[in-house]
């Protein structure tokens, strides 16, 4: 649930944009700078995990997260000011990362694609709802729908009920071990692969309607409809990824070239059929991120697992962030027609990244030829 509550803010401003900006008094190319602040947020709080559960509970954190998620989607929802709705993308950001970095604190303990692609599926799930009550409604009622979710996610987390796994409760006083060596090679690659292909999840939710209403000639709510599409296909891909009967590697290999193929099929197809095919866009990149993170263990090791999440988090924000922010850029300079172009060429330098990534292993953990590594004792 709180995966759908941060999620649906994230969808709805890169579809709703194009129809919304005239209210802000705003260009096409102004969404740069909600994405800069957005992502800035983010990567401050990327890696926040372990500070914030070594000072309170994560029921606590959790509650009062979800709680100042309410607020900000609410200020966002009904402000008007361009400058007021910059701050509060840059507070959704700030407590996004926070939220995501606990999350990916949960996957690197739990080790299962499955839980994996669960969880993210309800995020993509929440990036599916923004535009599509967006088109259907308004810009309000979208920021209306991510705040009753926040406020549902605070009520459900504030139950003692949920029994966090015991991984979970840091220490508040940080004990002193031997340091641990992190391979170099794993370590750029997983970075590397994060980063490509986050960038390409986050440039093609947020650019994508406007890719499809300005250099395609589509409409706006067909526009925003396609992006709906694109979250779909994410979300559907992550619900079932823990039903498909392949080895990490194989998915891996398998989306990002799917991920290649789809993207040079939208910019030749007719725009009904390229509008069609970001719902596989959305498909091909499903598994990738939810299979990297949850098998991080499998190429740096288990002691360096926790730390190397983090890290993976930054760069993945960062780079989705800079990659989303400066596609902003080239659009004031050369037009709509620029967005398939960058993405088509960050998945050809990203894709030899992650095969690469599937034929290394930590000399300290056996290949995971299945899917299912450790189960939670409970599911929060």
């Amino acid at each position: 649930m709180i995966y759908l509550a941060i999620s649906t803010p994230l969808g709805l401003f890169g579809a709703a944009w194009p129809q919304q900006r005239e209210q802000f008094g705003q260009s096409s190319g102004a969404l740069g700078l909600l994405i800069l602040a957005y992502g800035i947020g983010r990567l401050s709080t990327a890696a926040t995990a372990l500070p914030i559960l070594r000072r309170v509970h994560i029921r606590v954190a959790n509650t009062a997260l979800c709680l100042m998620f309410v607020i900000a989607d609410l200020v966002a929802g009904f402000g008007r000011n361009f400058v007021m709705l910059i701050v509060c993308f840059a507070v959704i950001g700030l407590l996004t990362g926070a939220l995501d970095s606990l999350g990916a604190r949960f996957q690197t303990l739990v080790r299962d694609v499955g839980s994996a692609g669960l969880m993210f599926g309800c995020y993509g799930l929440g990036a599916a709802l923004g535009p599509a009550v967006s088109a259907i409604f308004s810009w309000t009622a979208g920021f209306v729908l991510a705040a009753l979710l926040a406020l549902l996610a605070a009520l459900l987390a504030v139950r003692p009920q949920v029994e966090w796994p015991a991984g979970l409760m840091e220490p508040r006083h940080k004990r002193k071990v031997p340091a641990t060596e992190t391979r170099t090679v794993p370590l750029v690659l997983s970075l590397l692969a994060v980063a490509g292909f986050c960038a390409l999840e986050a440039t093609s939710a947020n650019w994508s309607a406007t890719y499809l209403e300005g250099a395609r000639g589509g409409s706006a709510v067909a526009a925003s409809l396609g992006v709906s599409g694109f979250w779909a296909g994410i979300t559907f891909g992550r619900l079932f990824l823990g039903r498909v009967p392949w080895p990490p590697s194989q998915i891996l290999t398998v989306g990002g070239l799917s991920v290649l193929v789809t993207l040079v099929l939208i910019a030749l197809a007719p725009t009904r059929l390229a509008m069609f095919s970001f719902v596989f866009l959305g498909l091909a990149l499903a598994g990738i991120f939810p299979t990297l993170l949850s098998t991080t263990a499998d190429r740096v090791g288990h002691a360096a697992a926790g730390k190397v999440s983090g890290w993976q988090l930054l760069t993945a924000n960062l780079a989705a962030t800079c990659v989303s922010a400066l596609m902003g850029v080239l659009v004031v300079r050369f037009g709509p027609q620029v967005i398939i172009f960058v993405l088509i060429g960050v998945a050809l330098c990203a894709l030899p990244v992650l095969i690469l990534c599937t034929r290394i292993h930590s000399p300290d953990e056996p290949p995971n030829t299945a899917q299912r590594v450790v189960r939670p004792e409970h599911a929060p």
